[in-house]
């Protein structure tokens, strides 16, 4: 299923063919159907396809635009020994970098690939002996990291294809210096060289620095499940979208580690999956139980646009371009841009801008 399905929602809880409800000033720009249940998804770097990683191993590239063809990325590798997609990211946008039309997956088995999605080809393939969870870019080094679970980070060298760190706990009884559990998220400060935190089952985010194995401090209290951990573009708040019934919705002060404030759901509860900001003035989040995504205006603290009733929890969303309608506002800092999010087999794209 391949088409466009546009319909706009202004008013509450009103039933579609799918029973979708929908709050806010909504619209759907685009609804996609996959075979597979899809556990993670992106948009590739000119915003042209929409990636989603299946259960089923493969990643399917599907066109926003009327050009070109929808794309499987699959090799003798994935296709012989199939195993879940559990992460798919671009390298980071810069302007003073081209654009390499490649994407990072990670799989349930330990995989890594880089595929060149044009040419469907995996220029390398990295194998890890553990279920690797997540992955993260550096903000402008060619550098990432893989998460998993055995508690430990791996920092590799994009352009030697080398592992340079592993971050883990000490030896030590007396201090918490590492995870302690399958770790899902990780997230590079954007103003910082060499520091990134990370998020798991043990309740803990961690804080690290690049140059040495274990951790430097951390926050407790936040159950990460899945890519539910930012940090915002000044480098000064952390976000963290956990799963669990209390304070899933947090924003922490990066530099002490302080709680800044609780954001609590004005509309229904969910154990979240995925958060991350939007913009200075928007973060999204979306999770299971109630199958819901949601924006939410970080100034109001309120909900400005909710889907729920979804066929599926929603283990991931990225962030898209600006609606070109919208691109010659004034005030465009308050124009939020198009989200594509997965629940269950479905894909979203979808517009949401303030009344």
């Amino acid at each position: 299923m391949d088409h466009d399905v546009k319909f706009s929602v202004r008013s509450s809880s009103i039933g579609l063919t799918e029973r979708l409800q929908f709050d806010g000033n909504v619209t759907v720009v685009r609804q996609l159907a996959t075979e597979q249940e899809i556990l993670c998804m992106c948009y590739t770097e000119s915003h042209d396809f929409l990636a989603a990683g299946l259960t089923d191993g493969s990643v399917k590239l599907h066109k926003t635009s009327p050009k070109g063809d929808n794309l499987v990325l699959r090799d003798v590798e994935t296709t012989q020994k199939p195993s879940p997609v559990t992460a798919i990211k671009h390298r980071p946008v810069h302007r003073s970098r081209p654009i390499t039309r490649t994407l990072l997956s990670t799989y349930a088995n330990g995989c890594v690939k880089c595929w060149h999605y044009p040419s469907s080809q995996c220029l390398y393939t990295i194998r890890e002996k553990r279920q690797t969870l997540g992955l993260a870019y550096h903000n402008y080094l060619p550098k990432f990291v893989t998460v998993g679970d055995d508690t430990k980070l791996f920092l590799y060298d994009e352009e030697t294809k080398k592992l340079e760190r592993v971050f883990h706990a000490s030896d030590s009884l007396e201090v918490m210096d590492g995870h302690k559990s399958r770790v899902f998220s990780a997230c590079f400060n954007p103003k910082s060289a060499h520091e990134l935190i990370s998020g798991g089952w043990d309740d803990t985010i961690q804080f690290w620095d690049t140059r040495q194995p274990y951790a430097m401090r951390r926050i407790s209290g936040v159950h990460i499940c899945g890519d539910g951990l930012d940090i915002s573009k000044n480098g000064k708040e952390i976000l963290t979208c956990a799963w669990q019934r209390d304070n899933a919705v947090q924003l922490w002060d990066y530099g002490s580690g302080k709680l800044l404030v609780t954001i609590e759901p004005d509309s229904y509860t969910s154990l979240l999956y995925c958060g991350k900001f939007v913009t200075n003035m928007f973060l999204a989040c979306g999770g299971s139980d109630t199958n819901l995504f949601r924006v939410v205006d970080l100034r109001s603290q309120a909900t400005l646009a909710l889907i729920r009733n979804l066929n599926g929890g929603t283990y991931s969303f990225d962030v898209g371009p600006v609606n070109p309608k919208y691109a010659k506002k004034t005030r465009t800092l308050f124009v939020v841009p198009q989200l594509a999010f997965c629940a269950g087999r479905q894909i979203f794209e979808i517009d949401a801008q303030p009344g």
